[in-house]
This record gives structure tokens, C-alpha cells and sequence, in this order.
């Protein structure tokens, strides 16, 4: 068994939140090492919802436009009856964002685009390489890898992130459990081809009193097709029935008329659960997307989550391999994305529970009472991913604070609504209003490379600011500090980015 040693960071797992992780390092000249025990790509659908906020996100990592041209793009979620009647409709337009709508996209395609733009930036995947085992060191990780031919490995590891999904070696070596609670029954998720009237323009939850069908449109007219809940007969028949047979017989109990699955390229049962760690990290072992938590499908952002997960670590671990983090800066990893996926969970389990009352609602004929618009409001951005904030952080901030100008939003730590036309992979310091002559050029010096320093053009008030001030926004796009105009705000930023980031 070899040693390889001077291995910056080892990336376990080569699914989105691996990947995209990957990426983002890779954007700021750190280049990981990406192993994945799977031998070849898989070929299934699993995951395919891709939100609003996260195509911010893939925006700044070079990803947008492919994601774009190759996905179906959703504007709305509705509700039909077992009758196909519509029931409800909710529209992602005026969301408050760039792009309204949600982009469905095979995860096999999603992970391929996402391999190739790690090509482009220098990365690769080793394929058939299995982590077995982790050690943690003062000041590295021991981890031992077996490839499918049965040779061995040792990598010492300066960093290791564990994106291997819900059987994650890493999250066993950090003596982590997914804590939380499995959803009852169990269901099935079948893509292929679909004969129906129903749009393609959104998703469709039809609810009848055997249970739900969830069906979300897929390029190449397919359709991902999720039925529940199986009852016992079923659940039987899933071990000795053929794909299609289990599929076209659950769904006809379902719907009486109108659907018809024509081809079923995959198909497997699954259940649903509601799960998170207790801690993200540990020493130098990080968890992100289903390594870390495990949501319910009906919200739509597992898959998304894992990416928000990647673009948060990928800036600060990259800052510290640079000389330039303090201690600070890594360990809000932990507290900021699980704050968010605990937020995320949330949101998943509400909606999860709305699917289900529609269930109930054809079984008892009395029909839940209809969402206010602030309410519709509000659940719109949060399953868009629009609403994820970190605030309350210690690396987040504002001058003087507690003044009635913290009431304005967004607030420190919450989205930068125009953070997708933000260019670079650095701080930006946004000037409303101000001239440079309170102390911006020595700010400008000091912080060479890490912040850069513009005039805003547009509404000071979409930065949360009531008049002249600074916005600092964070690489993740996040307001991380804001001030009103003047010296002594100046200062107080200059402050603030010492806490967390060492100056030129």
C-alpha cells in the first residue's frame, strides 16, 4: 500500500454537491482530487428539480447557460383532481428573480455538465476508487481508498469533503447519525414516456383517495413519475413485477383516465425521510448535500441544497489554502449551512404535508382552507431557495447596529437580489452613492485581492440601504456587511473583514 502525500483536498463522491464543490475551488486555482466509487456514470433521473436561487448560484459558476438549453423550464406547480380537474395553480412569476421558473433536468445530466465544467477548469473524476477509511491527524486526514481491481491506496489529505450521499464514510468517521424521522408508507419514482393531457410548462400533483401522483416533465418528452402511497398488495408486487406492469397498474389505480406510462426507462421504491446531522464538520472533514441531510422529494431542493452546501465551503476553504482565512471564516461553514438546511427541511416537510392534505381532501370531500397571497408569497420563495439567509453569523454584519436601518431587507446575511451579475470570485464592496475620499482607497489597498470596490447604479434600497451607504456581498452572493456613508462606516467594515480575513 503507497502513500501519496501533498493532496490539498480530497472530494468523496462525484454527485452535484461533490462536484460543485469541486468546482468552486477549482475557480479560485485550488485543484481537488474527486473520487467516486461508482465505475461509470449512472444513467437515472433520480433528482431533477433545479430551483430559481440555485440557477443564481450556477450563473457564477459557468454552468447557467448549459443547465438553460438543456432542461425544461417549470413556472408552475398545480393540483389536479383523480378526474384531472384543476384544483389549485401557483405561478413562479414574480418570484424576484432573474430566472421565474424551476429547470428540470435528469441528475445524470445535471452531474455531466457539472463533470465537464470541471474539465474546463482543470479537474478530474477517478472513477471506481472507494474511500474505506478515514483518519484524522492534527494536521491532516489518512484516508485509504480501494479501487475495483482490489489495489490500495493511502492519501494524506489536508482537507477532506464527504459528498458521498446517505452511506457516507466520512459522516461514519465523524461519528455522525442522520437524526430525524422516516415519512410513513413507501412509494414508487418511475421516469419514461407518459400519454397525456397535462402541460409540460409545470409539474402536476394529481390528488385522488388511492393516494398521489406526482408527474414533472422531463426533456425529450418524459416525464419523472412518482406514485404513493403503495399499499400492502403493492408493495408485494415490487418483488416480482416487472417495471412497467407495477408502474402502469399503481398509476390506474390512481387516475382513472387521461395517463398512461407508455415506457418506464427506471424505476425503484423508496421512502421518504426528514433527516440532518448534528454538526457539518469535524476537525477537517466536511458534509455536504445527502451525506449531511435527507428532505422530502415533494420540496423539490435536496439536490439543491448539496449545491448551496458547495458554493458556501468552496470560497472559504479555498481562502484559507490561501493564507488568508482566519479561524473564523471556515468554521461558519457549519453553523450557516445548518441553519440553511435545517431551513430547508422545513420548507420540504410543508409541502410534503400540502401534498398530503390534498390526498385527504378527495377522501373526505372537505377541502383545506386556501393559502393567503402573503402566505402563497412566501412559500414561493422559499421553494424557489430565494429566502435562505445567514443572518445572525459571526462572519455577517452592519454599522451602527441596531438601528431601524436593520429593519430594511435584505439584511445582513440574507441574498444580494443582483448577486448573479456580480463577476469574479472575490468580495465585492458596493458603493450607493458615496465618493472615495472617507478612507475607500486605503480600505481598497488594504484589502487588495480579496475585496473589489465599484459604484453602484442601481436602488440603493434593493441592498437594504435607506440612503448613500456600502454593501459588502460575500463570493456566495450574501450580504456579509453594510453601513450608511462616512468614515466611521468605513472603519467598521475594515473591522468587520479582519475579523475573518487576513489583509495584503
Amino acid at each position: 500500500m503507497g502513500e501519496t502525500a501533498g493532496t490539498e483536498v480530497l472530494v468523496i463522491g462525484a454527485g452535484p454537491s461533490g462536484l460543485f464543490a469541486a468546482i468552486e475551488l477549482a475557480r479560485r486555482g485550488v485543484r481537488a482530487r474527486v473520487v467516486e466509487r461508482e465505475p461509470g456514470p449512472h444513467m437515472q433521473a433520480r433528482a431533477t428539480t433545479v430551483q430559481p436561487g440555485t440557477l443564481e448560484i450556477l450563473a457564477t459558476a459557468g454552468v447557467l447557460d448549459r443547465m438553460l438549453a438543456g432542461s425544461e423550464h417549470l413556472r408552475f406547480a398545480r393540483i389536479f383532481d383523480a378526474d384531472l380537474r384543476l384544483v389549485g395553480e401557483m405561478a413562479f412569476a414574480g418570484v424576484g428573480c432573474t430566472w421565474e421558473f424551476q429547470c428540470s433536468l435528469p441528475q445524470c445530466d445535471t452531474e455531466q455538465l457539472l463533470a465537464d465544467r470541471l474539465a474546463e477548469l482543470g479537474g478530474t473524476v477517478e472513477r471506481g476508487v472507494e474511500a474505506v477509511s478515514l483518519k484524522q491527524r492534527d494536521d491532516s486526514v489518512l484516508v485509504g481508498l480501494e479501487r475495483a481491481d482490489g489495489t490500495t491506496e493511502t492519501v494524506e489529505a489536508s482537507w477532506v469533503i464527504g459528498a458521498g450521499g446517505a452511506h457516507s464514510v466520512t459522516r461514519e468517521s465523524m461519528a455522525e447519525t442522520l437524526v430525524g424521522s422516516t415519512y410513513p408508507g413507501t412509494s414508487l419514482v418511475a421516469s419514461g414516456t407518459v400519454t397525456c393531457g397535462l402541460p409540460r410548462d409545470g409539474n402536476a400533483l394529481i390528488a385522488s383517495p388511492e393516494g398521489y401522483v406526482l408527474l414533472i416533465p422531463l426533456p425529450g418528452e418524459r416525464w419523472l413519475t412518482f406514485i404513493g402511497d403503495l399499499d400492502e398488495d403493492e408493495t408485494e408486487r415490487l418483488a416480482r413485477d416487472d417495471d412497467a406492469g407495477l408502474v402502469a397498474a399503481a398509476l390506474g389505480r390512481r387516475v382513472g383516465q387521461g395517463i398512461r406510462m407508455d415506457e418506464v426507462a427506471w424505476a425503484s421504491p423508496f421512502r421518504m425521510h426528514r433527516r440532518l446531522v448534528p454538526q457539518l464538520a469535524d476537525g477537517r472533514l466536511f458534509l455536504l448535500g445527502d451525506a449531511g441531510h435527507l428532505s422530502s422529494p415533494f420540496g423539490g431542493e435536496g439536490l439543491n441544497s448539496g449545491l448551496h452546501d458547495g458554493f458556501n465551503l468552496g470560497w472559504k476553504l479555498a481562502l484559507e489554502l490561501r493564507g488568508r482565512a482566519r479561524p473564523g471564516l471556515l468554521d461558519s461553514f457549519a453553523s450557516e449551512r445548518l441553519a440553511a438546511d435545517r431551513h430547508v427541511l422545513e420548507v420540504s416537510d410543508r409541502l410534503h404535508k400540502l401534498a398530503y392534505r390534498a390526498v385527504e381532501a378527495t377522501r373526505t370531500g372537505i377541502a383545506p382552507a386556501p393559502p393567503t397571497p402573503d402566505q402563497v408569497a412566501a412559500m414561493l420563495q422559499s421553494r424557489s431557495m430565494l429566502d435562505i439567509s445567514y443572518a445572525g453569523s459571526p462572519i455577517v454584519g452592519e454599522y451602527p447596529g441596531g438601528t431601524q436601518a436593520a429593519a430594511a431587507t435584505p439584511a445582513p446575511g440574507d441574498r444580494y437580489p443582483d448577486r448573479a451579475a456580480l463577476t469574479g470570485t472575490g468580495h465585492h464592496l458596493l458603493l450607493f452613492g458615496m465618493t472615495e475620499d472617507t478612507g475607500i482607497e486605503r480600505l481598497r489597498r488594504r484589502w487588495e485581492g480579496l475585496v473589489e470596490v465599484s459604484q453602484a447604479t442601481g436602488d440603493a434600497g434593493r441592498a437594504g440601504l435607506a440612503g448613500p451607504g456600502l454593501v459588502l456581498v460575500r463570493p456566495d452572493g450574501h450580504i456579509g456587511f453594510r453601513a450608511p456613508a462616512g468614515p466611521a462606516g468605513v472603519a467598521a467594515l475594515d473591522a468587520h473583514l479582519d475579523s475573518y480575513l487576513i489583509p495584503a
